[in-house]
């Protein structure tokens, strides 16, 4: 029983072969989401838009996960950003 709700669920989202999965990250630019990644610096921002600042590390994630590194001093800057976060 429970096999078959299993493979009911797999039917239900299945995707075609003939469709092309597209990220909704696809087309970031990392300068872009660098820029939103100093949302992290403001608490302020970060307590009122805490949704914003989840959406920018998945942002970053994908960057990384794709190829897109950064160099040193976006690494630093990015990884004081993500400090603070934690701490507010």
């Amino acid at each position: 029983a429970m096999l078959k709700e299993v493979q009911e669920l797999a039917d239900k989202f299945k995707v075609e072969e003939d469709e092309q999965y597209v990220s909704p990250y696809a087309h970031l630019e990392k300068a872009t989401v660098l820029q939103e990644a100093r949302i992290f610096h403001d608490p302020g921002a970060v307590r009122e838009n805490p949704r914003k600042c989840c959406t920018v590390i998945a942002q970053l994630l994908h960057l990384q996960n794709t190829g897109q590194h950064l160099s040193g001093a976006e690494a630093t800057e990015v990884f004081f950003g993500v400090t603070k976060l934690f701490m507010s």
